[in-house]
């Protein structure tokens, strides 16, 4: 079923759209898709809504507040669409869990930059901050909390920790080893409980990072990408 085109501006661009469409959903200050859910799109509604499935995460299926306005991707053989969504209700057809979802801004044309996502475990000590001013970031107190990265990339960081922060948090991390050693500050833009070794995951989005921390942070993603290569083992997000 097709739109029917109260707004022509934003609906032309997504008419045509195959379903089936590979979707990428992400909070609405993750404008890179840096920390983005991955779902497909189902059907074309009436009143510029679609339907798609319930993105899932590696621990599950992911619920996303009604009412709550998100950016949306669409995967095309011209590239990248990107609008902005509400997110309606959840219905299920046949079994299958459906989100109704409302585009409220026209869908434009981007590019991706490219940005290699690391697969790394490493140690790390961090703490909330009030924000992300050069100030805060040469502020040399002790930071109190502990955790573990998931993956680095060069827009961000995914870790796990017991600590239990909110997004939106500034928080101001240390990574320590003999190949790294980072100091930034990053803004929380997901959290989700999970049941491992750690109480909670969290996605979060550099911010105002220091050059020499920025070259430090690639060279040892670079380093890491290209042993990766060597063997075989590399993948990009």
């Amino acid at each position: 079923m097709l739109f029917k085109k109260k707004d022509k501006k934003i609906s032309e661009n997504i008419v045509g759209l195959k379903l089936g469409t590979s979707v990428e959903i992400a909070m609405l200050n993750d404008k890179e898709f840096t920390h983005s859910y991955h779902t497909k799109l189902i059907e074309i509604l009436e009143d510029d809504e679609i339907s798609i499935l319930l993105p899932k995460s590696k621990v599950g299926i992911v619920k996303l507040p009604i009412n709550k306005e998100y950016n949306i991707a669409f995967k095309t053989e011209n590239g990248l669409l990107k609008s902005v969504v509400k997110i309606c209700e959840y219905f299920v057809d046949g079994k299958v869990p459906l989100i109704k979802c409302k585009l409220i801004e026209e869908a434009i044309k981007i590019q991706r930059r490219a940005n290699f996502r690391l697969a790394v475990t490493l140690p790390m000590e961090f703490d909330i901050v009030e924000d992300a001013t050069t100030e805060t970031l040469k502020n040399d107190d002790v930071l109190l909390s502990v955790g573990e990265t998931v993956d680095i990339s060069g827009g961000g960081i995914k870790f796990r920790s017991n600590e239990n922060v909110e997004v939106r948090n500034y928080i101001k991390i240390l990574l320590k080893t003999q190949e790294l050693f980072f100091v930034g500050i990053a803004v929380v833009i997901f959290k989700q409980e999970i049941s491992e070794s750690y109480k909670y995951e969290y996605k979060c989005k550099f911010e105002n990072i220091p050059k020499k921390f920025v070259e430090d942070i690639s060279k040892y993603i670079f380093d890491k990408q290209r042993d990766l290569s060597k063997i075989g083992k590399i993948s990009n997000d």
